[in-house]
């Protein structure tokens, strides 16, 4: 019966992140959390634009969150996640929210030199809204969790954005992504280019032990990308020396790792306030810190 009924949770989610109800979603999470700013420009593309969520507190300055959402580096649209901005700055933190540019207009790297951008943005304007600009942290989900791992990884990105500092990110999420996958399909190797140039596009092939600190989550009933990813770059960091924790939440699927930010579907798992712990606990780059602890909720483990 719990089976039955999470999947159906899944389904429900799964429509909601697919447009038609997301206004639902929205709704229900209230979300005013202080002035939304919708569509800045940080480009001048049309689909450089972001949205900004400020928090309803005066204890700033706030860290800031830039939020990378996935779509198989093929769809997508800001719009979609204004629970998950709302959700954000209520528990302080600044969240920005960026559309950019997908396949077929772009090709890789077009959409991570979009979220370097992004961040240059959030880097350059934290002081408008009340933020520390030396505590940026990008989340992505799915296609945007591999984005993420990208700009973390393979510095030159977020430096030709003009993103500067050698401990530019002061932490990464990555919830459910694909680190070291195969260009075997038509559309990987229309995003991706000849499956010969797979080292330089998977964040695996980056890692080195100077990275920021990095929290991976992931749904143990994920059927869309595999946990055996998180896994990977979580070993590939330890390994190098560097500096990450790994949450694998029992039951929880692609979409509802994401959908948990909702009020409507929070009783899921404890996502959001596990991000919020990792973020709240780093305002600078650390050293490795070495040690277990649990919420009972998933597996987690830091290193």
């Amino acid at each position: 019966m719990a089976t039955q009924a999470l999947f159906k949770t899944g389904r429900l989610i799964g429509a909601a992140l697919g447009h038609a109800p997301k206004l639902a979603v929205n709704a229900a999470a209230g979300f005013q959390p202080h002035k939304p700013l919708f569509n800045l420009a940080y480009g001048p593309q049309p689909r450089q634009r972001l949205d900004v969520y400020v928090p309803r507190r005066d204890d700033g300055p706030f860290p800031v969150i830039v939020y990378l959402y996935g779509g198989s580096w093929s769809s997508g649209a800001k719009e979609i996640y204004r629970f998950l901005g709302a959700d954000l700055a209520a528990r302080g933190f600044l969240a920005v929210i960026p559309d950019y540019r997908v396949y077929p207009a772009v090709r890789y790297p077009g959409f991570v030199e979009d979220a370097a951008q992004s961040l240059r943005w959030a880097k350059e304007h934290a002081h408008r809204f009340g933020a520390d600009p030396d505590r940026i942290f990008v989340m992505g989900h799915s296609a945007g969790a591999h984005i993420a791992a990208m700009l973390a990884f393979e510095r030159r990105w977020l430096a030709a954005a003009g993103f500067p500092g050698e401990d530019a990110l002061s932490g990464v999420i990555g919830l459910a992504g694909p680190y070291d996958f195969e260009i075997d399909s038509d559309l990987l190797r229309g995003v991706f280019g000849d499956p010969e140039n797979k080292r330089h596009t998977q964040p695996l092939a980056h890692v080195s032990a100077d990275g920021p600190p990095v929290l991976l989550a992931t749904g143990e009933a994920d059927k869309t990308v595999d946990p055996r990813h998180t896994r990977a770059l979580a070993a590939a960091i330890r390994a190098a020396g560097g500096s990450v924790e790994t949450i694998f939440y029992p039951r929880l699927g692609h979409r509802e790792i994401v959908g948990a930010f909702s009020p409507l579907f929070r009783f899921l798992a404890p996502v959001a306030e596990d991000v919020a712990a990792f973020v709240s606990t780093r305002p600078a780059r650390t050293a490795n810190t070495v040690g277990a602890c649990g919420n009972g909720r998933g597996r987690h483990e830091r290193i």
